[in-house]
């Protein structure tokens, strides 16, 4: 009698996607890295103006965060928080997804004199696809989806004001696995946990000359999300919570007393968590559009900054997607 392979095929799947995933965050390198005030100081000795450096540092920061945002902010695959599952005799049950994100972003304003806040909208498209690669165990006759298994990756698109002083748009690619503690059923809600490594692109801030000061930052971000959500009244409601881990390079260019330009580079580093909720609906059982709203906390202020901008204030996020499930 011939033995059925199906059962081999999905845990190799899923051995595959957990060695590739432990490759990804083995790139997280926030051991090392320096908190703004740290770098600030750096700047500072090397002979850069202390409240410029401090503003400089605090923008870096700053700017880790919203790319954050706008490369991946709340649920990670769009209006579901079941997994996807496998299709009958096995085979990876396949979703893709679109959506638009918009936030109300605050930075320094590296060019006023009198330490002024920036306020300005940002707005992201981004593309995805997510496989179903394990239906996970079953705990009870009516409760299944324990240790169920997606994969899924994304790529998105930033789009930064040029006439805020941004160098251009950006990019950012993300790659990740969700896992699930409850599949959705007539008596219980969905619940899954999600992980993803994102790899977003520079991003320049400050002036062409730098006659006043300017960051450049290259961060790397891991997401940890934990969502439940139930279908009531036809309508998918979702919520969860987040933490996200910034950590990469950043430069600031500053002047000294002399008027010449003073630069410092160093590893920049910030963490925050993140609350969000969202409202889907399906239409033809294959296509659903979903809206989601989130808010971010802030993080600690640096005590070398005296402007009006508050790092610990939140931002607010949301997203507007469509998914489609095959």
């Amino acid at each position: 009698m011939k033995r059925s392979t199906s059962g081999k095929g999905t845990s190799r799947r899923v051995v595959g996607v957990a060695c590739v995933f432990v490759l990804l965050l083995g790139t997280w390198r926030g051991g090392a890295a320096q908190s703004p005030a740290e770098i600030a100081a750096a700047c500072a000795e090397a002979g850069g103006l202390a409240e410029p450096c401090a503003a400089a540092a605090l923008t870096g920061r700053a700017l880790m965060g919203q790319v954050g945002l706008l490369a991946g902010g709340g649920a990670e695959i769009p209006g579901t928080a079941s997994t996807l599952g496998t299709r009958v005799g096995g085979g990876p049950r396949l979703s893709f997804f679109a959506r638009g994100a918009a936030l109300d972003a605050g930075l320094p304003d590296l060019g006023s004199a009198t330490g002024a806040e920036l306020g300005f909208a940002a707005t992201a498209l981004q593309a995805g696809a997510a496989a179903g690669l394990f239906d996970g165990f079953r705990l009870m006759p009516t409760v299944g989806g324990f240790l169920s298994v997606d994969a899924f990756a994304q790529a998105s698109f930033l789009f930064l004001p040029a006439s805020e002083g941004f160098g251009g748009n950006a990019q950012s690619l993300a790659a990740g696995v969700r896992v699930g503690i409850l599949r959705e059923g007539f008596s219980v809600p969905g619940v899954s946990v999600t992980a993803a490594r994102r790899f977003p692109g520079e991003v320049d801030f400050g002036p062409a000359g730098v006659t006043r000061p300017a960051v450049t930052v290259g961060p790397g971000v891991t997401s940890l999300r934990a969502v439940a959500g139930k279908d009531l009244f036809a309508v998918e409601l979702m919520g969860g919570v987040g933490w996200d881990d910034y950590s990469g390079d950043a430069t600031l260019r500053v002047l000294d007393d002399a008027d010449s330009v003073v630069t410092t580079t160093g590893e920049l580093s910030g963490s925050r968590r993140l609350y969000f909720g969202s409202a889907a609906m399906t239409f033809g059982i294959v296509l659903s559009l979903s809206l989601q709203v989130g808010w971010a906390d802030g993080f600690d202020p640096v005590a070398a900054y005296a402007g009006s901008f508050d790092p610990a204030s939140g931002t607010l996020f949301g997203w507007l997607s469509a998914r489609l499930t095959l």
